[in-house]
């Protein structure tokens, strides 16, 4: 195994043990069918779905639990069009009485790393489907998009996925080995009905998680940090020129919301309802908001932020179902 040592600002390591490069284990026939039983322990049976030796499976284990070397398996999290990189970054804790895994975003800008997600003692899901999707169609000179999404498939959870979502885990299991039966891992690690629906939602902002042991949610983490996930997911915001930001809930006397759009210009199609305006602050992709147009005031569900390709305008679109506000009406955010 690769002696590259790795740190990551923010994660305490006992004496003795350092963390290492993991990512050149993927390539051994070992490590999926390890790497998966273990992300799931007992439920995820991956011996259908790959026929790897034994001995294969012990030299893998013992490489993952090294209670020295701590392997790290890295997922590069970046736009195509950006200089500087995020990660996901999966690190196998091996501290004797207190092993697991603990999953996390960090930033080659610096700062303490995000801690999103850890097994052992279950803390999560990490993504949702969507970001999960997004995770894997992002440019990687390294990883294939099969590795990207199995690495991080055992960490989402959600109640709603598409109907598809069994066949693109089926395909990428192919690439990395599986040639067997895969129909029971593959449910295994998809299984929407243990989540239920509505368990993720945008709220001030950024998107957070309602379930039980979720770490993406405010109780765990500062707004700031949420967002820097939502980011690293794939998450678009867009701020006006003007505007401020403001990453916190409510303050007491403050009435300003966190953002505020006028419109000028809407136009219908079969698509939705295209708004031209001025936009105050900052809106993210795919939030929930309030239309207030006249004596009408409407709930949208989700705000979806575009740019008019000719003038490379603001366009925000809503759902087509909603009648074209007229010029002057103000939409806001649910919360304020």
């Amino acid at each position: 195994m690769s002696e590259l040592a790795l740190t990551i600002p923010g994660y305490e390591l006992p004496d003795g043990a350092r963390l290492v490069d993991g990512n050149v284990l993927l390539e051994r026939p070992g490590f999926w069918p390890v790497y998966l039983t273990y992300m799931g322990g007992e439920v995820y049976d991956t011996s259908a779905a790959f026929d790897v030796p034994e001995s294969e499976r012990s030299d893998m284990e013992r490489a993952l639990l090294d209670g020295a070397r701590w392997p790290v398996l890295s997922v590069r999290l970046t736009p195509a069009t950006q200089r500087w990189w995020r990660w996901l970054r999966i690190v196998n804790r091996n501290m004797p009485g207190d092993g697991g895994l603990d999953v996390l975003v960090t930033s080659d800008l610096g700062g303490s790393a995000v801690r999103i997600a850890g097994l052992g003692e279950f803390y999560g899901p990490a993504l949702c489907w969507e970001e999960l999707h997004a995770l894997a169609d992002m440019p990687d000179p390294v990883l294939t998009r099969e590795q990207r999404l199995l690495l991080a498939l055992p960490f989402m959870g959600d109640g709603v996925v598409p109907a598809d979502a069994r066949t693109v885990v089926a395909e990428a299991l192919r690439p990395v080995g599986a040639t067997g039966d895969v129909d029971t891992l593959v449910s295994d690690l998809v299984d929407p009905e243990g989540w239920g629906p509505g368990m993720w939602e945008i709220r001030h902002g950024v998107r957070m998680c309602r379930a039980r042991h979720a770490l993406r949610h405010m109780q765990d983490a500062s707004l700031n940090e949420l967002r820097e996930v939502d980011l690293a997911f794939g998450g678009r915001f867009f701020r006006s020129r003007s505007g401020s930001r403001e990453y916190r809930p409510r303050a007491a006397g403050r009435t300003v919301p966190r953002w505020r759009f006028e419109v000028a210009e809407a136009l219908a199609d079969g698509a939705g309802v295209h708004l031209l305006g001025r936009l105050d602050g900052e809106i993210r992709d795919g939030e929930p908001a309030r239309l207030v147009d006249g004596e009408a005031d409407v709930p949208i569900a989700a705000v979806r932020v575009g740019e008019d390709p000719a003038t490379r305008r603001l366009v925000l679109t809503i759902d087509a179902e909603v009648a074209p506000p007229e010029p002057g009406a103000l939409m806001h955010p649910v919360d304020g």
